[in-house]
C-alpha cells in the first residue's frame, strides 16, 4: 500500500449505489490509505454517502455540475496538499488491491514525460504489460498533477461524456505520453448493458457483437454532441477523414435496441448531433485560449 502524500484518489459521485461505492472506497484505501476525496454532484442519497465518508474527505455541490467541474474542483483541493499524482475513479469502479504497487513500480511512472497511466477494464484482452496509448477513459487513471495543470484541466463545457478523451488529447498536445498497464484489470461498469444479438444483426450493428450500453436521454445528448465536438477539435489525433454528422446519424440505429423511452432518446441524439454539427473549434474562444496556453508552456 502506498500511504505517503504522493498519490491521492478522487471519486466523483451522483446518486451512487451505496454498497458499490463502499467497495470502491475500501479498495482505494487499501491502495493508498486515507489520501482520497469524494466530490459529490448533488446526490439524493448524500446522507448515506456521508455515513461511509468522513466530512474531511468529501466536497459537496448542491446540484449536478458535471463530471468535468467535479474533477477540476477535486484537483484544486488535492493540489493544495501537494499531491503529485491523482487517481480518477467513477463511483462504480473498483481498483484491484495491488493496482498502486504495480503502477508505481513501472519505469513509466518515474519518467517526467508520463502524463497519465491507466489500468485496463477488459478482462478478455491479453495482458501485455505497459503499452503506450492515445486515448484512455478517466476512471482508473493515475494523472500527473503537473500534466493536469499544463493541459488546462477538464473542459467544463462538455459536462460529461468525452471529457476524458478531450483531456487526453490536450495532455498529448502538452508533450506528455499516455500509457495503459494492461496487467492491472479494474472492475468497471458502463451504463446499463443490453444483450440483443438478433436485433443487432437486423440493424447491421455487428461491431457491437449484440451488446449495447443504454443511457438516459440527457446522457445520449451529451454523448452525440461531445463525440462530434471532440473529434472536430483534434482531427489529426482521431484520424477524422469522414463526415461526422453522417457517421453519428447512422449510429442512432443503436437506440432501437435501448429500453424506453426510445423516441425521446432518439430526439436527444438528433439534438446532440445538431449542436455538434454547428460547433466550430475556431469560434470557441475558451478552447482557443487553452490551446494558446498549452503551446506557450511548451
Amino acid at each position: 500500500m502506498t500511504n505517503d502524500k504522493v498519490i491521492a484518489g478522487l471519486i466523483v459521485t451522483f446518486n451512487p449505489d451505496i454498497p458499490r461505492l463502499k467497495k470502491n472506497i475500501d479498495a482505494l484505501k487499501k491502495n493508498i490509505g486515507n489520501n482520497f476525496l469524494v466530490v459529490d454532484n448533488g446526490s439524493n442519497n448524500i446522507d448515506e454517502i456521508i455515513n461511509i465518508v468522513q466530512n474531511n474527505h468529501i466536497l459537496r455541490f448542491p446540484n449536478n455540475l458535471g463530471i468535468a467541474k467535479a474533477q477540476n474542483e477535486g484537483f484544486k483541493r488535492l493540489l493544495k496538499d501537494k499531491y503529485k499524482w491523482i487517481i480518477l475513479l467513477d463511483q462504480d469502479s473498483i481498483l484491484p488491491l495491488n493496482a498502486c504497487d504495480v503502477i508505481c513500480s513501472t519505469k513509466e511512472f518515474s519518467e517526467d514525460l508520463t502524463g497519465i497511466i491507466g489500468v485496463s477494464i477488459r478482462k478478455d484482452l491479453p495482458k501485455r504489460g505497459v503499452v503506450e496509448e492515445s486515448q484512455l477513459i478517466s476512471s482508473g487513471c493515475f494523472v500527473r498533477a503537473e500534466a493536469w495543470i499544463k493541459s488546462g484541466g477538464m473542459d467544463e463545457y462538455l459536462f460529461i461524456d468525452f471529457v476524458d478523451l478531450d483531456f487526453d488529447s490536450r495532455v498529448l498536445l502538452a508533450g506528455y505520453k499516455l500509457y495503459e498497464e494492461t496487467d492491472v484489470v479494474m472492475e468497471h461498469e458502463i451504463g446499463k448493458t443490453i444483450y440483443a444479438p438478433t436485433l443487432g444483426k437486423l440493424l447491421r450493428l455487428s461491431y457491437r457483437e449484440g451488446y449495447f450500453f443504454d443511457h438516459s436521454p440527457i446522457r445520449i445528448f451529451y454523448f452525440y454532441r461531445n463525440s462530434i465536438i471532440v473529434q472536430k477539435r483534434y482531427p489529426n489525433l482521431f484520424h477524422v477523414n469522414y463526415n461526422l454528422t453522417f457517421k453519428y446519424l447512422k449510429r442512432t440505429r443503436e437506440i432501437f435496441a435501448y429500453k424506453k423511452p426510445r423516441m425521446k432518446k432518439f430526439f436527444y441524439a438528433l439534438k446532440g448531433i445538431s449542436e455538434g454539427r454547428k460547433y466550430s473549434p475556431k469560434r470557441d474562444k475558451e478552447f482557443q485560449s487553452i490551446l494558446e496556453q498549452i503551446y506557450e508552456k511548451n
